[in-house]
């Protein structure tokens, strides 16, 4: 075969030598593929190749290859790969996705390819090859009267000639369509051509898309929907759940003070939206609202982003203010404080203390004026009792702590949480979802939301863009919502308190979970922390706690 890359291999199948089929493949591996020569790196390591095979396919870095596998001079073998063009099957299925049928043919008028559409009109199965077969053969129609076939010999454009004819193999009635044809040439020469056949049923439902369409585009230029975002306020906290209006009524009371407020609250329970009404309704409304994912940012970059940094306190350094500058007058979110080093930490609380600050590098003071409202991301005498924040700063920002319930914990809010997201996005869609199956809300109440309102927003979102039509049914929900449904809990078996108390039953279920965790992730603890949805410093400590040895 033609290759793109040709590796020599020595005796024991290691890289020794590397050329070039082309010119594209020498830039896009050269750096890499030459590092390889020589390195003692072996052919079936780098490469997934099938176990004694000399020739087939294996992807590589989401790319597919061909390889081959030749004898070559002195006891040495030459490993021959070549790209698979992937772009005539994803072309292949963006035709698919036209409501119209495509065909194209060569010069010769031999069939080329035929879109699902174009199958469907003619009633040919998916199954059956049609290329290379000749459109007469195909067709029992006239050939004077045949729209490619006049294109193809008078070079020029058919439009919208209706006619009706049969299939040879796969029909006895007649199809009737109105078909557009036109030729296709390179540097002059006719290469072939491609027809687009639209039937009555096909015309109907285009004409409705396009009336949708047009009736979208028109409501949106004549009243354009105010897409600009100029942040939250108490009006986009949506609910009635007793929980969640006690927290927005005692955020509306602190709001006008400068208090430090800690917001309590799972991932995607909105402690933004509240961090930012607090803000909008405070005296500081007319300063900026800077915000800072404390879990996001590396720890090498997070002390010059809030304190700013001096020009030549180091490499690259340059004068430049930081959040607590910036922010100077308004109000500071330090999202998620609790994954924050305690170095950190013990910084901030310095500057809290002190009401002063310094940019790194810098040696002037400058004076703290910012409110400042931070978030936890689970129970904050949890996380100081495991050592991930500090009990001095903890009290220093929690003077009002507002905790923030769960989705699971306000179901009864479910179905008004999705007409408001549905409303707020309807704009951007052509058809805006009308009706939602009763099975949908079903599920979406069986499913426990560890992702709460933000995971159910973005699968709302998903349904939206999937469905083609103005209701959610459960087929357009997330393959994954559907697998991982709340599964009802087993019975709870007798327990015998004389013997532990029910801290002692919890530490020993605990114990195994970590256990088993650990085991299923091979031990490796940053993984076992990301697969338990804790930090890794909580599972280190639990390690610590329970003596578990590996």
């Amino acid at each position: 075969m033609l290759y793109d890359i040709l590796f020599t291999l020595d005796a024991q199948g290691r890289f020794c030598g590397v050329s070039w089929g082309n010119r594209e493949a020498e830039d896009l591996y050269r750096d890499l593929f030459e590092s390889w020569a020589g390195s003692g790196r072996m052919a079936n390591t780098a490469f997934d190749l099938p176990e004694g095979a000399s020739s087939g396919q294996f992807i590589w870095e989401e790319s597919a290859f061909s390889f081959q596998i030749l004898p070559a001079p002195e006891n040495t073998r030459w490993l021959l790969l070549k790209r698979v063009d992937q772009r005539p099957y994803l072309l292949a299925r963006a035709l698919d996705q036209i409501s119209d049928g495509v065909q194209i043919y060569d010069k010769n008028a031999c069939a080329v390819f035929f879109n699902r559409a174009s199958r469907g009109i003619s009633r040919i199965p998916s199954g059956v090859n049609i290329e290379g077969r000749h459109l007469l053969d195909l067709y029992n129609l006239d050939e004077s009267v045949s729209t490619t076939m006049t294109a193809l010999q008078t070079q020029a454009p058919v439009i919208d000639r209706v006619d009706s004819f049969r299939t040879n193999d796969f029909s006895a009635a007649p199809i009737a369509s109105a078909n557009t044809s036109y030729p296709i040439f390179r540097e002059g020469e006719l290469l072939g051509a491609v027809v687009f056949e639209q039937t009555a049923d096909i015309v109907g439902s285009n004409i409705k898309k396009l009336e949708a369409t047009r009736r979208a585009l028109s409501s949106f230029q004549n009243k354009p929907p105010n897409i600009s975002f100029s942040g939250y306020t108490f009006d986009n906290v949506i609910g009635s759940c007793p929980k969640l209006r006690e927290a927005v009524a005692l955020a509306q009371r602190v709001a006008p003070q400068d208090s430090p407020i800690l917001l309590v609250g799972e991932t995607g329970t909105g402690k933004e939206i509240f961090a930012q009404s607090i803000h909008r309704a405070s005296r500081r409304r007319g300063g900026k609202f800077l915000a800072i994912n404390c879990a996001a940012v590396p720890e090498t970059l997070i002390e010059s982003l809030l304190f700013g940094t001096k020009k030549g306190s180091f490499t690259g350094s340059e004068d430049k203010a930081g959040y607590l500058e910036e922010a100077a007058g308004g109000t500071l979110f330090l999202d998620e404080l609790n994954s924050m080093s305690l170095a950190m930490q013990s910084k901030i609380l310095r500057v809290l203390q002190e009401k002063t600050f310094r940019r790194v590098g810098g040696s002037q003071d400058l004076r703290l004026d910012v409110r400042v409202i931070s978030s936890c991301n689970e129970d904050p005498f949890k996380a100081i009792s495991e050592n991930t924040f500090r009990r001095d700063l903890f009290y220093r920002l929690s003077t009002v702590m507002i905790e923030l319930p769960p989705l699971r914990d306000h179901m009864e809010d479910l179905e008004e949480l999705i007409r408001y997201r549905l409303d707020a996005t309807a704009y951007q869609f052509v058809r805006a979802v009308t009706r939602i199956e009763p099975e949908v809300y079903a599920l979406l109440r069986s499913y426990h939301w560890p992702g709460n309102v933000r995971e159910l927003f973005h699968v709302l979102d998903y349904a939206q863009n999937v469905t083609d039509s103005e209701f959610i049914g459960p087929r357009h929900l997330p393959p994954y919502l559907l697998k991982h449904r709340a599964e009802p809990a087993p019975p709870i078996q007798p327990v015998d308190f004389s013997q532990k108390t029910l801290q002692g039953l919890m530490d020993d279920y605990e114990r195994q979970i970590i256990a088993q965790a650990l085991e299923h992730c091979g031990y490796n603890i940053s993984q076992t922390a990301q697969t338990l949805g804790i930090l890794r410093q909580s599972l280190q400590y639990r390690i610590r706690k329970y003596g578990i040895i590996f």
